[in-house]
């Protein structure tokens, strides 16, 4: 993989800095989930597109888990 396609895989890695250790769980299973869409005989278009995918899904599932959090324990992020 060149040094870019790594760099675009790790981006849900961000989650750490937004979301500490549940943000570093999604980030880290999302960022594994595309380096092994990136292992695959797809092409680059592909690869970008279900990685963005990816990302975008775990950013997602990270928010919906925060809010369900935030909603039965009120007091949790005060």
């Amino acid at each position: 993989m060149k040094w870019y396609d790594q760099l675009f895989c790790a981006l849900p890695i961000g989650l750490v800095v937004v979301g500490g250790a549940i943000g570093g769980v999604f980030g880290a299973l999302a960022f594994t989930l595309n380096i092994k869409v990136f292992s695959k005989e797809l092409s680059s278009l592909k690869k970008y597109i279900f990685t963005l995918l990816i990302t975008l899904g775990s950013v997602i599932l990270y928010l919906v888990i925060i809010i369900v959090l935030a909603l039965l324990f009120p007091g949790i992020f005060s």
